[in-house]
């Protein structure tokens, strides 16, 4: 890609380099399009000139751009005023990341500000300074001097965007159209835009356009659809769904749309039947079936869900027909460990986690070196309680991936839960000695568990100690520096220390309850009590209906301690 680029730079500065010196050569002065004045050179100094720039040009060739630079920079000695010089030597400082390169290019657009690659660069160059204000000007500049070209419109249409002039950057989207012609991305950022500014038939008019384009092809009239759809314009997205059978009524992706519509509009037996349809078709791959089968569960658990929580109703979401449509993509694709794994995650999105489990093991099966399917199978294990299961797939999954956290995140999970805090211990221990040295908040994670556990066993300075080495790897582990707080608080610790932590946490979470809870306590220990009581107060009006044991015997002794 780099001596693409040379090789550009080359026949773009060739031609412009010898047409300037011919011109310096004829007069005592040349203009070049500016008012600077630049002083002819002698035969001489143009051969030397001429010498040290197509030198720097062979250079970079030869990919030395150090070389390259050198030999331009003497040859702007010479003749500091060479636009093509220096638009090459602002070129290479670009190449490295050098931000000097500004000033070159700023200086070859004056001394020849007609020339369209010289007042790209200078766009370019604002633009990656953020100098928006210069950059609309320079590119408004090129639109003038070369209204043939559609490369300036596109940048201009994104500067307008940006600074929300959306009847300006239409304007550059209408040139491009005319100078290019109609393309789907250019309809879509037009219907976006004019949707915002509440242009709805404009905006659905620019579709037409593209339909009328391209009358053939489907997939416009499929996303018109489904943009209706969103718009909630339902009886008209059934029109263009129709339209579009008409021309491919065999179409995979229009049968997903139509069976979006027919899920919204309550039709879920007609939903179902054209999913299937699609996932029985040969000619799709299971990359796209996986997407449409996660695309029709997406929209239909959350239409199932929105319902129920109309209606108040807590019963498990479970939608009749789903898992025969796994099955059908699995005898279709018994080894595409995808279709067993998205079914894992339905299946456990419904709260059917022991049937998630089989799924999910029968994707470890099929592709055990795939990682997440390892921690999906340990997760959902411990989350059915079955920990044998847990411990045997740890057992399996160390041996094929020792640095995998979720083995023993999820063993000392299991071990907390049977009170076995030494194990605990030793699960967090494995997992500092096996995880990657690079996992640097992770390991602070990991650093504040076992810092909690080492409290839970009254090892009070190992708790601490593993603390300060959570926020050696990450001083924003807000949950450890709670904790550390608060535990400094219950053991009369340095109170001071333990505030200091607490604000950085309030700072970051000034709404969460327990984080409050521990800021009001180092006041009310500090007998700051106006204090503690703003802040537990807030802490319980945070906790909603059903603030904590801890709070109200927190809030309890804070008022009492004002006499109220």
């Amino acid at each position: 890609m780099k001596r693409t680029l040379i090789l550009f730079l080359l026949a773009l500065c060739l031609p412009i380099a010898v047409f300037a010196r011919k011109k310096a050569k004829t007069g005592t002065v040349v203009p070049m399009e500016s008012t600077i004045l630049r002083t002819p050179l002698d035969d001489r100094q143009t051969y030397l000139f001429d010498s040290l720039y197509f030198e720097s040009l062979s250079k970079l060739l030869q990919d030395d751009a150090q070389e390259a630079f050198r030999l331009v920079s003497e040859a702007l000695e010479v003749d500091s005023l060479s636009a093509p010089a220096l638009y090459l030597r602002s070129k290479i400082y670009r190449m490295q990341g050098n931000p000097n390169g500004l000033r070159d290019v700023e200086l070859a657009v004056q001394l020849d500000s007609v020339n369209y690659w010289y007042g790209s660069a200078l766009g370019d160059l604002y633009i990656e300074r953020g100098r928006y204000d210069l950059a609309i000007p320079c590119y408004e500049r090129l639109q003038r001097q070369h209204p043939e070209k559609s490369d300036p419109c596109y940048t201009l249409a994104q500067l307008y965007l940006r600074a929300d002039s959306l009847d300006l950057c239409l304007q550059q989207l209408d040139k491009i159209e005319e100078l290019d012609g109609v393309n789907p991305n250019l309809t879509l950022q037009k219907f976006y835009i004019l949707q915002q500014q509440g242009k709805t038939d404009e905006a659905f008019n620019e579709y037409d356009k593209l339909i009328h384009r391209f009358p053939f092809d489907i997939s416009y009239r499929i996303q018109l659809g489904d943009l209706q759809m969103k718009s909630g314009m339902i009886p008209q997205a059934k029109v263009t769904y129709d339209e579009a059978a008409k021309i491919d009524p065999d179409n995979a992706y229009l049968w997903i749309a139509q069976s979006n519509y027919y899920s919204i509009t309550g039709n879920h037996a007609a939903a179902d039947s054209l999913v299937q349809q699609a996932l029985v078709n040969a000619n799709l791959d299971i990359d796209t079936k996986i997407q449409i089968l996660t695309e029709y569960l997406k929209t239909t658990l959350r239409k199932v869900a929105k319902e129920k929580e109309t209606a108040k109703d807590t019963t498990a979401i479970d939608l009749p027909g789903v898992d025969s449509l796994f099955l059908t993509v699995a005898t279709m694709h018994p080894t595409a460990p995808e279709v067993y794994d998205l079914h894992a995650d339905y299946l456990s999105a419904i709260g059917r986690d022991s049937s998630a489990l089989v799924q999910i093991l029968f994707a470890v099966d099929l592709k055990p070196s795939e990682k997440k399917y390892w921690g999906k199978s340990l997760s959902l294990a411990a989350q059915t309680d079955n920990f044998p299961k847990v411990f045997q797939l740890a057992e399996a999954a160390k041996r094929l991936h020792p640095s995998l956290s979720d083995i023993y995140l999820t063993t000392a999970y299991v071990y907390a839960k049977q009170e076995k805090k030494d194990s605990v211990e030793m699960a967090y221990k494995d997992a500092l000695q096996n995880i990657e040295p690079n996992e640097v908040n992770l390991r602070s994670r990991i650093y504040g568990y076992l810092g909690d556990n080492y409290y839970e066993m009254g090892r009070k300075e190992d708790a601490y100690a593993s603390y300060d080495e959570a926020l050696k790897y990450n001083d924003k582990n807000y949950s450890v520096l709670n904790n550390y707080a608060y535990f400094l608080c219950l053991d009369g610790g340095d109170l001071n220390k333990a505030e200091t932590m607490a604000a950085k946490v309030i700072q970051q979470y000034p709404d969460e309850p327990t984080y409050l809870d521990t800021y009001a306590w180092i006041y009310y220990l500090q007998g700051n009590y106006m204090l503690a009581k703003f802040y537990q107060q807030r802490a319980i009006d945070k906790a909603g209906d059903h603030p904590s044991a801890d709070l109200v015997l927190h809030y309890d002794a804070i008022l009492k301690a004002l006499g109220e």
